[in-house]
């Protein structure tokens, strides 16, 4: 891209810093649209716009063209995501809902490395000498195919209460958001400049007004942008509180370890993604069986999973550490890493569903704020992976040192990677004050046995 779009450093950063965190700020309201306009209706217009928004990317002419289409992807994409998990809520019974998500899991695990090797093998392939633009058309075909499917397969729903679009909550979210991620994201390549302190300092201000706005809102008796009532259901509060640790070390664990590869070990995109093969085969495998797991042992199937990420993360730290003197491109090879990333991913994979499960299944939840609940969920995780990003990024490029030799990016890695244990230890002690909210596995059974197995006529938009 810098050298077809003649792009600077910046804009680089922004071509993927530009999609994060549109992504991260337009979740909860493309939750809410699909509680207003049908799940169904915004799921279609989402995927179909996100389709739209590859083909532009890729016929950008200027990397202001490619950087706004990114954009444009993030929020078609913000829209689209949020449909996925409130169908899933809302179509399947209580009891079959933990085998929906840990399917969804599996198409997730999957999708993550499917994704980084098929755009490092479009990449070195130079398709037609078209170079990087591949990468976004390949999302063209798929999307047909996405739409004829799902606009077969899935059934419309819409709230019961039908709520309104509040505009001015809006606004209010998508700036506080926006003052506390783009900081996030953007701060550390600018070496934390004083703007993005005092961004940070405004989000406090921001937020505060958008909780008090949306109260005033529902004493106007109007349908506000977050029910702020599903707060008060604590096994939201504390899933939300659980979530921002678990998410905060994920989406380091593939920054730091690519980084580590790529530019430590001069591995191809396309071989430093074979690499998390073994990953996403755990994530995928531990996905679809995490459901009936979950069945049987409730919310302690989170403590299982962060058991196996912590022992995986202390089993790439171990290798790191002991061959910090040997020749490390020799001792690292692939082969001794492959078990160590598939008990990560197993983790992963078994932590992962259950979390959301608990978060967006909650019995507390009316089917009336399915799409509200899960913006809210997702827009906790990716803000929780961008801090995580940001701030355990910082741990491993200041190990790093400006000329790093094999021994830095070793000492580096080993630094971040006990920064995820440590949070992934925290994760694992929460998860017993979610359980003590959530109730007993025998109480969640037979929550779960007595829980409506089909959505009202009126959800379904009958």
């Amino acid at each position: 891209m810098r050298d077809d779009l003649g792009a600077r450093p910046a804009e680089l950063q922004f071509v993927v810093a530009g999609y994060g965190i549109g992504f991260s700020v337009c979740l909860i309201t493309g939750g809410r649209l699909g509680d207003i306009f049908r799940r169904k209706r915004v799921f279609l217009l989402g995927l179909t716009g996100f389709t739209l928004a590859s083909v532009l990317c890729s016929l950008a002419a200027t990397p202001g063209i490619l950087i706004a289409s990114r954009v444009l992807q993030a929020i078609t994409a913000a829209s689209l995501v949020p449909q996925v998990l409130a169908i899933i809520r809302l179509e399947f019974p209580a009891q079959e809902r933990p085998l929906a998500i840990g399917l969804y899991g599996t198409s997730m695990g999957f999708a993550s490395i499917v994704a980084q090797l098929l755009g490092g093998l479009l990449v070195t392939m130079d398709l037609f000498g078209w170079s990087w633009r591949p990468i976004f058309l390949v999302n063209i075909p798929i999307g047909l195919v996405a739409v004829v499917v799902a606009s077969r397969v899935i059934r419309e729903s819409r709230s019961p209460s039908r709520p309104t679009l509040d505009l001015v909550g809006v606004g209010l979210a998508s700036l506080g958001l926006f003052l506390l991620i783009y900081p996030i994201v953007e701060g550390r390549e600018a070496s934390w400049p004083v703007w993005s302190f005092v961004m940070l300092l405004a989000t406090l201000p921001v937020l505060v007004g958008f909780v008090l706005y949306e109260r005033r809102v529902v004493r106007w008796g109007r349908s506000p942008l977050v029910a702020l009532h599903l707060f008060r259901v604590a096994t939201v509060t504390v899933g939300l509180v659980v979530s921002v640790v678990f998410f905060s070390g994920i989406g380091v664990f593939f920054v730091v370890l690519t980084v580590f590869f790529q530019e430590g070990f001069g591995y191809s995109a396309f071989s430093a993604g074979l690499m998390f093969l073994p990953f996403a085969v755990g994530v995928s495998g531990a996905s679809a069986v995490s459901g009936p797991i979950s069945a049987r042992i409730g919310a302690r199937i989170v403590n299982l999973g962060t058991c196996l990420m912590m022992l995986g993360l202390l089993g790439i730290i171990t290798l790191a550490r002991l061959v910090h003197a040997a020749p490390v491109v020799a001792a690292m090879d692939w082969r001794m890493l492959v078990p160590i990333f598939m008990i990560y991913g197993l983790g992963q994979g078994l932590a992962q569903p259950a979390l959301i499960t608990t978060v967006i299944g909650s019995s507390g939840v009316a089917d009336a704020d399915a799409g509200a609940v899960v913006g809210l969920f997702l827009t906790t995780a990716q803000s929780a992976i961008a801090l995580g990003v940001a701030a355990i990024g910082d741990v491993f490029f200041v190990r790093l040192g400006p000329q790093p030799t094999a021994a830095a990016y070793v000492e580096a890695l080993s630094g971040a990677l006990s920064c995820n244990l440590v949070l992934q230890a925290a994760t694992f002690l929460l998860v017993f004050l979610l359980r003590r909210v959530g109730g007993s596995p025998r109480q969640q059974r037979i929550s779960t046995r007595v829980a409506p197995t089909e959505p009202s006529a009126a959800d379904k938009g009958e």
